[in-house]
């Protein structure tokens, strides 16, 4: 299955994370909730801690909730965490889409 990366700046450098090869089917359920709570359009339902939690989960607490926090451009926290969702349900082609959008005009990510 394809993996899915995401890039965190840790320690004022860039670090991409993949996820692992498995991901365990308990995460199914709270990732149909946050894609719901993603497309309710409803800002109290967004990048919550959960959230947040569930992507740390999902690419093997590779790093903290501190780090994805904080590391995170502010402007791609909510794409990523409805990407980590779709990934895990299966929609691999639309979390790829929704990631690889982060590119601004000149193709780089924000902050290149």
């Amino acid at each position: 299955m394809e993996a899915l990366t995401i890039t965190l700046r840790i320690d004022g450098k860039d670090k991409k994370f993949v996820t692992p090869d498995f991901i365990s089917g308990k995460f199914f359920r709270t990732a149909a909730a946050i894609a719901e709570d993603f497309e309710s359009n409803d800002d109290e339902r967004l990048f919550t801690e959960k959230q947040n939690e569930f992507v740390c989960n999902i690419f093997g607490n590779k790093f903290t909730l501190d780090e994805f926090e904080n590391g995170i451009d502010s402007r791609l926290a909510a794409r990523t965490i409805y990407a980590t969702a779709n990934y895990v349900l299966g929609n691999i082609t639309e979390a790829s889409a929704l990631l690889n959008s982060n590119q601004n005009e000149d193709g780089e990510e924000p902050g290149e």
